[in-house]
């Protein structure tokens, strides 16, 4: 059953890294007690990979008996990161059998999130960086399957505040989660899914200290793989860390209720309802009398202070009433002002942007080329969505292969080879979608439904905006949602294009559209601000939602 509602709650945890090497976890477990917080991640440590299982079990056994969830495991230091090193066998070798160990690890603490920072690339070595982030994105994809194994959901990365430390910038960012998400939705079935623990006090700074990209920034491109996040405070120039007591507060630049708040408002673009910061602190000098003994007052001020401003008594924060994402037709825009267009998009809070791609052959239109993009994807921080109106499919998909597009669908009508064209899609990185015209039979989809993450349904014939929908349109998407239920598809996606109105969008989100093509008779009409539009869209969504909801009850 679909929800039209879904409330969104900030949970509190803390990460044990200041407890490591001066007090122990029962003693993390009773202050986490008397403060109403119950999430754990686990911090590595030297000796963790070498520890006999029996170490673990007993863990979660005590962490259970406390009323403690070890919701997360996460590296501490950069023990990862030998994917990352060429000066010197063993290093790559290393790097694996650990982070399969910490996986392994993960599931006998029932953690349902594992992640690390990839590592760092030497200074000296910097040529290098390109090399070693393929290496790692290699082994990250089969570790995917290991933690799917042994029942981990995500298999999380957090972004740095180097480039020596990737991935830094938003569109590294981007690249690398579009890449790792398209493997993932190849394998489904069989991976966990890759996402961002991302550190709110992480931005990035130049060699001269200048603030390229500060954190708000950082977590803004980040919001679509965050699953879980790290809670501490920083300087102006993201260099020494710290928590939240009150002499903590004055001199640092992260504001906790600016991050609540943040969260909240676009909680419907963040893939968890249930979004964990944990406070993360290195705590006092270790290994002194005079410093050891003041972590327990310095956990307990900054728990206090996120309790009353991240948490805000831990009561539900939000209602995400929208589970249908938006993709604005960017032919739609003016193409003399398209940066700026993009930019207005980019603020409306869309899911992604929609591309049509013609070949004045299968459709009697040209509007877009290739060319477009390109430069596009390195503009912008949201996926590319590529729908080909082509006869030579086979030829676009590789030009669209290194052009870092997130998803890809080809018409039915036009596939001399259908199943291979798809699998072509995938073999690019992308997510596969099978486009159908308006008059073509659903039948096409029984034999390639191995091949196709979505389904784009044409609700008008294809090549230009501003036609009408076609009369039998709102049937065909409950026609094939049914269709994908009954043959174990549920997984399966249905994006609608064509005619996606105000008047429109009800019937087709309560019939079973995913994703809607936005173009000039919604986010684009005229007589109202793209703001003022994208406000009545989700108005309508979130009626469609729930028609579709008392449909399913």
């Amino acid at each position: 059953m679909l929800e039209t509602t879904q409330s969104f709650h900030r949970e509190l945890g803390v990460k044990s890294d200041p407890i490591l090497y001066r007090y122990t976890y029962d003693w993390l477990f009773a202050i986490m007690a008397s403060e109403g917080v119950r999430h754990l991640q686990l911090g590595t440590f030297f000796e963790l990979y070498d520890l006999p299982d029996i170490f673990f079990t007993d863990l979660r056994h005590k962490a259970d008996s406390a009323g403690v969830v070890i919701s997360s495991i996460f590296t501490a230091h950069r023990e990862l990161g030998g994917f990352f090193r060429d000066d010197g066998p063993g290093w790559e070798d290393v790097a694996r059998r650990r982070f399969e160990r910490l996986v392994d690890i993960a599931g006998l603490l029932g953690a349902k999130r594992v992640g690390s920072n990839p590592g760092a690339v030497l200074r000296d070595r910097m040529a290098s960086k390109s090399k070693g982030l393929q290496t790692y994105i290699k082994h990250f994809k089969t570790l995917m399957h290991r933690a799917a194994n042994v029942g981990v959901e995500w298999l999380t990365i957090e972004p740095m505040s180097c480039v020596a430390e990737p991935p830094t910038l938003p569109q590294e960012m981007t690249e690398l989660m579009r890449e790792l998400d398209a493997h993932h939705a190849a394998n489904a079935k069989t991976t966990a899914r890759p996402g961002f623990c991302i550190d709110v006090a992480h931005g990035y700074a130049d060699v001269n200290r200048n603030v390229v990209c500060d954190h708000m920034e950082l977590m803004r491109a980040a919001l679509p793989w965050t699953c879980e996040t790290h809670l501490k405070n920083t300087d102006a120039s993201y260099d020494s860390t710290f928590g939240f007591g009150a002499a903590d507060r004055a001199r640092g630049v992260i504001d906790a209720v600016a991050v609540r708040d943040f969260y909240t408002a676009h909680a419907g673009e963040l893939p968890v309802r249930e979004l964990v910061g944990y406070l993360e602190i290195g705590g006092p000098k270790l290994g002194r009398d005079y410093s050891d003994p003041n972590l327990e007052a310095m956990l307990h001020e900054s728990l206090r202070h996120l309790r009353a401003t991240w948490l805000e008594s831990g009561k539900p924060v939000a209602k995400v009433a929208r589970t249908v994402q938006i993709a604005p037709s960017m032919m739609c825009v003016d193409p003399l002002n398209f940066q700026s267009a993009l930019r207005q998009v980019e603020s409306l809070g869309v899911d992604m942007l929609h591309l049509d791609i013609m070949d004045g052959q299968f459709v009697p239109n040209m509007p877009m080329g290739l060319g477009l993009i390109g430069p596009l994807a390195k503009k912008t921080r949201l996926p590319i969505d590529v729908h080909l109106m082509v006869r030579d499919n086979d030829f676009f998909i590789g030009e669209l292969a290194s052009l870092g597009v997130a998803r890809i669908s080809v018409h039915a009508e036009s596939c001399t080879h259908l199943d291979r064209t798809l699998s072509k899609i995938r073999e690019a990185g992308a997510i596969a979608g099978l486009a159908i015209n308006p008059g073509t039979s659903l039948d096409v989809l029984d034999y390639v439904l191995e091949r196709i993450d979505f389904v784009m349904l044409m609700t008008v014939n294809p090549g230009f905006a501003g036609q009408k929908m076609t009369p039998a349109s709102i049937r065909k998407i409950a026609d094939c949602r049914r269709r994908l239920d009954e043959r174990g598809y549920r997984n399966i996606s249905i994006e609608v294009d064509g005619n996606v109105s105000f008047e429109n969008i009800g019937p087709m989100v309560a019939a079973g559209a995913d994703c809607l093509v936005a173009g000039t008779s919604s986010v684009f009409r005229n007589g109202a601000s793209w703001a003022e539009n994208m406000k009545r869209m989700n108005e309508v969504i979130a009626a469609g939602l729930r028609d579709r909801h008392a449909v399913l009850s």
